[in-house]
């Protein structure tokens, strides 16, 4: 819904060729259906991800517990509602509120996110995508799978939150540790 191919001109005009934008454009055009495969793909796999860490939490937890990972599987899945709105927040953000924006601004804008709140120019590139994990969806996110754990459980909510908080949030840091240390690789 927003123009891309624009966004990808104008940021690559400064660097390249015209014919180089322009084989960019094309190229992007030309694979842009692999999304339709890669995103879902993607999805499946953090919410595996978070499952294994509930279940791993659990594991240390409640040694003889009876769940099966797919039970895990459904408090992610059920989850990643919530991370999905971060998408709708963003297209509405730049569809209606800010229209003009550039290339840089649609990659580095996290909704309801620490990050906005601070210069850009001044942060560390290694220091963006944690900042950005910083938000009120991922708070969101982590209340929907103390509450799905709560319900599984049937225990105390506090055990629950305690689970998901130990779990989830080592995961959760290793992740936020391995896309670091892979940035500052890559610069």
């Amino acid at each position: 819904m927003l123009n891309s191919d624009k966004l990808f001109y104008n940021f690559y005009s400064q660097q390249l060729a015209q014919e180089q934008v322009e084989k960019i454009i094309e190229s992007q055009q030309k694979w842009g259906w692999v999304g339709y495969f890669v995103i879902p793909l993607m999805v499946l796999i953090r919410t595996s991800l978070v499952a294994i860490c509930l279940s791993i939490g659990m594991f240390f937890y409640n040694m003889e517990h009876p769940f099966k990972f797919k039970q895990f599987f459904r408090i992610a899945i059920i989850g990643e509602f919530v991370l999905v709105l971060v998408g709708y927040f963003k297209l509405g953000y730049f569809y209606f509120i800010k229209t003009d924006y550039t290339l840089q601004d649609l990659q580095q804008y996290y909704p309801l996110s620490y990050i906005n709140f601070l210069d850009l120019e001044k942060i560390q590139p290694w220091l963006a995508y944690p900042l950005q994990t910083i938000n009120l969806f991922e708070i969101a996110y982590f209340f929907v799978l103390v509450y799905g754990l709560w319900k599984l459980l049937k225990n105390n909510y506090t055990k629950s939150l305690e689970i998901v908080a130990i779990s989830y949030g080592s995961g959760l840091l290793i992740w936020l540790g391995l896309v670091m240390f892979l940035t500052l690789n890559m610069s």
